[in-house]
């Protein structure tokens, strides 16, 4: 990654956002399948070359924080530096490997493949025979990865900074974030954060569109309605306060906006649920907020876990729901260097375990198998 001065000050400040995408896919409950664990992959410190992926079975409720690492002594560098997504797709798992410029592609039991070099890779999607990965290098693109031939067959050019991306129907929609174009001074002008959409048959970009924010750091976390997105924007952390909003693929413009931020947010029975985390410039700590949103009747509700439990946290870093159950699962970075927690509720906000997982812990992926 680029590293400017102006990103070496803000690091400790946008590491929370830095974490990648929690999107929905809509999952009917099937007998036949049944969520048996979840993958967890923890970023690790910058340099340090100590990003783990760990596996929680739910049969047994136990954890192994160097899963992936324990099946795979002989690949030269481990997992990498600073995980940055993970995807779990047909018989893959595939993780984007940010500072290493790597996508890892291993299969569903933990078994190193192989890996693409693709620079500064940040976000994936996947959809028939492809991956499709985000990169801030060349001004920004998106990279078309055949995941078999583990190999990049094309690339796309997009907006600065692209970040979250997702699929509905044969359009790739991806978020410019535009971050090293926002001045965190506060004073200064900053070029807003858009979304560029590419035809997935001639995977070329169609259209470009503003969405009257800046520093659009998020995913794209698809709404019920399968055609729209909830978008985070970090704001400068100064004069120019987090916002979120919903963005409608039918349409290709902002239906609904709101005052606060979602830097974490995920979707369960019909409902977004959000958790914002941001670092203000102002009183020089970590603030969070949280609620739920109901887009059928357009109405918030009370988050069933209150602010008062991430009192201990050293920064929230993650907001999973598992489907099956709706369990509730945030992550705490803690110090940034030692191993952080993976906090699991009950539906109702009741503390039920803390985990001991790896370093700046920040992505999951549910483990789906037949009964």
């Amino acid at each position: 990654m680029r590293k400017s001065a102006k990103l070496l000050i803000l690091a400790a400040a946008l590491a929370a956002v830095f974490s990648c995408r929690q999107d929905y896919d809509p999952i009917i409950i099937d007998p036949v399948y049944r969520i048996t664990g979840f993958y967890f992959a923890s970023e690790g410190q910058w340099g340090k070359n100590n990003a783990s992926l760990g596996y929680y079975n739910t049969d047994s409720n136990s954890f192994s924080g160097n899963w992936w690492a324990g099946l795979n002594p002989t690949v030269a560098g481990g997992l990498g530096d600073v995980v940055n997504d993970i995807c779990v797709y047909g018989n893959y798992i595939l993780l984007a490997v940010n500072a290493s410029n790597i996508l890892e592609i291993s299969d569903r039991d933990g078994h190193h493949i192989g890996a693409v070099e693709i620079p500064n890779c940040r976000m994936l999607a996947c959809a028939g025979a492809y991956a499709y990965v985000t990169s801030y290098a060349n001004d920004g693109y998106v990279a078309k990865v055949s995941i078999d031939e583990r190999r990049v067959v094309a690339t796309c050019a997009t907006g600065h900074e692209p970040e979250g991306l997702a699929i509905v129907g044969n359009k790739l929609y991806v978020l410019n974030s535009c971050s090293y174009h926002t001045d965190f001074t506060g004073g200064g002008s900053s070029e807003p954060s858009s979304i560029s959409i590419i035809n997935l048959d001639s995977f070329t970009e169609t259209g470009r569109i503003p969405i009257g924010v800046i520093n659009a750091y998020s995913p794209l976390t698809l709404m019920p309605d399968g055609k729209s997105f909830y978008i985070n924007s970090s704001g400068d952390f100064n004069g120019v306060a987090a916002s979120s909003l919903i963005f409608d693929t039918a349409t290709s413009g902002v239906t609904r906006t709101f005052d606060f931020g979602g830097t974490y947010a995920d979707i369960y029975n019909g409902k977004l649920y959000i958790l914002e985390t941001a670092f203000s410039y102002t009183t020089l700590e970590w603030e969070s907020s949280n609620c739920i949103y109901d887009p059928a009747t357009d109405t918030l509700e009370a988050f069933p876990i209150p602010l008062s439990a991430f009192d201990g946290f050293g920064a929230p870093s993650g907001l999973w729901i598992n489907p099956d159950g709706g369990d509730i699962y945030i992550a705490d970075k803690g110090d940034y260097s030692t191993p952080g927690f993976l906090y699991r509720f009950d539906a109702g906000g009741n503390q039920l375990a803390r985990i001991t997982v790896g370093v700046c812990p920040g992505h999951l992926a549910w483990d789906w198998r037949s009964n």
